[in-house]
């Protein structure tokens, strides 16, 4: 059972630097629409979703560290 949470808490590491590096992905893909387009509101709105994102990553790399922390006491 206790080997069934360790793989687990693995995964769950393993999907949350995944969820991380698709989000920076988006971050960047926004940033190049924003320098491509003329349309101001579009470019308003990539940014607000882009801080969104930010906040997210925040979010996650705090779970992540806890998620760690976790793992590293447990061995």
């Amino acid at each position: 059972m206790r080997n069934h949470k360790i793989d687990e808490r693995k995964d769950n590491i393993r999907r949350i630097k995944e969820t991380i590096e698709n989000t920076q992905d988006n971050i960047e893909f926004a940033n190049d629409l924003i320098d491509a387009s003329t349309d101001v509101k579009h470019k308003q709105s990539l940014k607000a979703q882009n801080e969104r994102r930010n906040d997210s990553i925040d979010t996650l790399q705090d779970e992540l560290k806890e998620k760690l922390g976790k793992e590293k006491k447990n061995k």
